[in-house]
């Protein structure tokens, strides 16, 4: 591959992605490590890229917030592995949980089923009608607010005063974006805000995301590492986030 067509590939990547390793750049490009450094080195001085935590963060992608369309598309088969885990191994009959808007999250409800004495609150309107089918014999419960149509989420004032009334046993998140240095970041504010209500009322926080996220950056921080109970992830993860997430104390899950 000639060096042009290694940046080529290189700017795709992070553009698609968000960012990247570079361990995972290099297998990517079956270059050497040094080699993709030297190539993110001239992606930097063009403004192209910031550099974060063991690689990169595309800096379009620190502004730019995917539709829901497209975050639904996007690694379908590991946020619903994901999904299907977090079902099984943190929800027990009789529990109140909260679950936003994000599609992993949204991905838990056909996994729910067999439960019938959940109190489940949302602010996702996909995520709602997802679990339309389970109302019958659980109690669903949706706050009120503004609806944001690209992430067909309810946000606002009234949305933050639902979520602190109520008191959970565990929120379920995800996020767009976590770095070491920033902690799980998102692009909207009005969104964060629901989320940082929706963790102050819950006992207990678990995150919910793919590997792809790890090492990017988005605008605005909502929880830091050291207040979340549980992460759940995908075998894509580095050996090096790993290590660091491992050594926070935090309850790290595998898939």
């Amino acid at each position: 591959m000639l060096p042009i067509q290694r940046k080529a590939a290189l700017i795709e990547y992070l553009s698609k992605h968000g960012g990247g390793t570079v361990k995972e750049l290099s297998q990517l490009l079956q270059v050497s490590e040094m080699t993709v450094r030297r190539d993110l080195k001239q992606l930097e001085a063009q403004g192209m890229i910031i550099p974060s935590h063991g690689g990169v963060v595309f800096v379009q992608s620190l502004m730019k917030e995917p539709a829901l369309n497209e975050k639904a598309a996007k690694n379908k088969d590991i946020k619903d592995r994901i999904a299907a885990y977090a079902v099984e191994h943190f929800v027990s009959e009789g529990d109140v949980i909260m679950l936003e808007g994000g599609t992993t999250i949204a991905g838990m409800a056909p996994y729910l089923r067999k439960f019938r004495q959940l109190t489940i609150l949302t602010n996702g309107l996909d995520t709602l009608n997802r679990l339309r089918d389970l109302s019958g014999e659980n109690t669903v419960l949706c706050c009120g607010g503004t609806l944001r149509g690209i992430s067909g989420t309810f946000v606002g004032p009234v949305a933050q005063s639902f979520f602190k009334q109520f008191h959970a046993n565990t929120v379920f998140l995800s996020a767009l974006g976590f770095a070491p240095e920033t902690g799980f970041t998102d692009p909207n504010i009005m969104d964060t805000e629901i989320k940082k209500a929706m963790i102050h009322s819950s006992q207990r926080t678990i995150m919910l995301i793919d590997s792809t996220k790890f090492g990017v950056k988005s605008l605005t921080t909502f929880v830091t590492i050291q207040d979340v109970d549980v992460v759940v992830t995908d075998s894509g993860i580095s050996e090096q986030m790993r290590r660091y997430l491992e050594n926070q104390n935090v309850e790290l899950h595998v898939i």
